[in-house]
């Protein structure tokens, strides 16, 4: 039982370990060359192919990669060749020169979130491998803990690289580091599944088989409706804010180094105490309920950055605040994941709804900077937590139709 929790972690190390580098790392570059907020927002759409990830999903459950299939399975063949590919486009991005031609940062960016988008549908299986009723929030717990390993490695380490090198050895850095990954995830038990192997099986048919008629069965379910809602609504706030305190610490005066040591690694070790809390929560109050009320905590987090916009930079209370919200960011984020395996077991569904929960992503922390340009930063602190209302209300209209 160990060792299946501990492989979840490490399968949430994967990741954790690469997704910072096309939004949060990439901020703090853009930053460091002088970019307004508002176009550093806009930069979240370079991560927009990750979201299309459910388009080859159907493919990589229905086809072989040539060659290297035949020595492994077809699951572990193409984690293989996407964090290959994720490595190129790592590479790709350290060469680049946002400063006088964006282009390469651009495809660089592109090549890694499809390869990105690409080794998270191979992992959604290896998180169900030994699940049980009771135990979706302790897997939870434990994908997300690892997620956050992974996500403080990556970011402290990089931010540390670039202030006493450059962003270029950062970023080659980072590529050496998920080599690593991609060699440890050679071991890693895998799910016991079968796989059709038809030569006359065609692209159409993988498409039907695996794409239309899950979506199909899926929809057709009593509460698809609210389960989308709630994917594409939950963390909407904490898309907001995510993009924008990193900034607004900047601005305040924190240096990288201060950012590293108190936002990225005790913020995230923080996030691992709360990520425990999350499954406790679950197994204590049960997963709706529990959504709700960590959900609530996590908007009073995003208030209090309102003292710090008042009384200016404030190492102390810059420490309470992301304890705060590091402690229910990592309670919410092990709810929504236990909500994923409570209502998901299907790869491509899984594909279609993480992608819906990424374009939402993607919308919100795109126009934060515009807001926070035009609301100024105590307003913006203010008014974001307002936008969990409606989840609050959603959230309680499925408590009283559904026993979770």
């Amino acid at each position: 039982m160990l060792s299946q929790y501990l492989s979840k972690v490490f399968i949430g190390v994967c990741y954790g370990i690469s997704i910072p580098l096309t939004i949060a790392i990439l901020d703090y570059w853009l930053k460091d060359l002088g970019i307004s907020n508002a176009l550093i927002g806009l930069f979240s759409f370079i991560h927009w192919p990750f979201m299309l990830k459910f388009l080859w999903g159907p493919i990589i459950e229905n086809f072989d990669i040539p060659l290297l299939s035949k020595k492994m399975s077809r699951y572990k063949s193409w984690m293989i060749c996407s964090y290959v590919f994720l490595i190129l486009g790592i590479v790709i991005m350290a060469c680049s020169d946002p400063s006088t031609n964006v282009f390469w940062l651009i495809l660089g960016a592109s090549l890694v979130a499809i390869a990105d988008g690409c080794k998270n549908i191979v992992l959604y299986p290896y998180q169900l491998v030994g699940k049980q009723e009771d135990s979706v929030g302790f897997i939870a717990g434990c994908v997300n803990i690892g997620n956050r390993l992974g996500s403080i490695f990556i970011k402290v380490s990089t931010l540390y690289v670039s202030h006493f090198f450059d962003w270029k050895t950062a970023y080659l850095f980072a590529a050496i580091v998920i080599f690593i990954v991609m060699i440890i995830n050679l071991v890693i038990e895998e799910p016991h599944k079968k796989f059709e192997k038809r030569e006359d099986f065609s692209l159409k048919q993988a498409y039907l088989k695996s794409f239309f008629v899950p979506i199909k069965q899926f929809l057709e379910t009593k509460h698809s409706t609210k389960f989308l809602a709630i994917v594409g609504l939950y963390k909407s706030a904490d898309f907001m804010m995510q993009k924008m305190s990193k900034i607004f610490c900047v601005e305040v005066g924190f240096s990288k180094i201060e950012i590293a040591n108190i936002i990225q690694f005790y913020g995230s070790i923080t996030v691992i105490v709360g990520s425990f809390l999350g499954g406790y929560a679950i197994k204590k109050f049960g997963l709706i309920r529990s959504m709700r009320l960590i959900l609530s905590l996590h908007a009073i987090s995003f208030l209090a950055y309102f003292l710090l916009a008042e009384f200016g930079k404030e190492n102390t209370l810059l420490t309470m605040i992301i304890t705060l919200e590091a402690l229910s960011g990592g309670a919410i984020t092990a709810c929504f994941l236990a909500f994923f395996y409570t209502i998901v077991s299907d790869i491509t569904i899984y594909a279609v709804l993480w992608a819906l929960y990424e374009f939402s992503g993607l919308v919100f922390m795109s126009v934060s900077g515009i807001f926070a340009n035009f609301l100024g930063w105590k307003l913006f602190f203010c008014l974001v937590p307002m936008l969990v209302i409606p989840n609050l209300v959603l959230l309680k209209r499925i408590n009283r139709e559904m026993k979770y």
